[in-house]
């Protein structure tokens, strides 16, 4: 079980150096807007999470349950995975602009607003297929560890993203393309680390 929440811990880390979307929104919200408007962005990327994660899971657990050999589902785990790793290596270092500040008034339509962005990502989709590959391959299909360790990472990426818009105003002043080469670089080379994992060591 400690060893299923560690797992999580790090994984939630993972997924919180990625520099989507949602990644400048939280930055642009802490900077032009309110911790208010912060935590209903971040709430609104953990539920969509949370529904994406457990369906996924669901589906995965159902698949491998009818199936006598899984290697497949390893292999195409791990290639999505090495494939996203490659993808955020090469990703442009965008920075956020004031254009981009969300009004703080409108806290529902910001919820419905991140809620739709992170479903609609399909990067995002493509981790945590890859993810929930590893974590059946790591926890040899038990099913408390892997809820555990998926309760555990969906935790720890909410206080990330929080924290992240709640620091922007501190944090301004670093917020440069070097800083996002070297997030994008550490996160795909942690992304391309776990997917070699689940194709050669499952």
């Amino acid at each position: 079980m400690l060893e299923a929440m560690m797992q999580g811990c790090l994984m939630g880390l993972v997924l919180s150096t990625f520099c989507g979307p949602i990644f400048f929104m939280l930055i642009d919200l802490g900077i032009n807007g309110t911790i208010k408007a912060v935590f209903y962005l971040a709430l609104s990327v953990f539920l969509c999470d949370v529904i994406i994660v457990f369906t996924l899971l669901f589906v995965a657990m159902q698949f491998v349950t009818e199936l006598k050999n899984i290697d497949i589902l390893y292999y195409c785990g791990g290639a999505i995975l090495i494939y996203f790793g490659i993808k955020n290596l090469l990703k442009k270092n965008d920075l956020p602009t004031q254009n981009n500040a969300i009004d703080k008034k409108q806290l529902n339509k910001l919820l419905l607003r991140g809620f739709i962005i992170n479903l609609l990502n399909p990067n995002i989709l493509f981790f945590w297929f890859g993810a929930i590959t590893l974590a059946l391959s790591t926890y040899h299909n038990n099913k408390s560890l892997v809820i555990i360790h998926f309760i555990t990472g969906l935790s720890v990426s909410f206080l990330t993203d929080f924290l992240k818009g709640y620091s922007a105003f501190n944090l301004k002043k670093y917020i440069k393309p070097q800083f996002i080469k070297y997030l994008n670089v550490f996160s795909g080379l942690v992304i391309i680390g776990f997917g070699i994992k689940l194709i050669f060591f499952h």
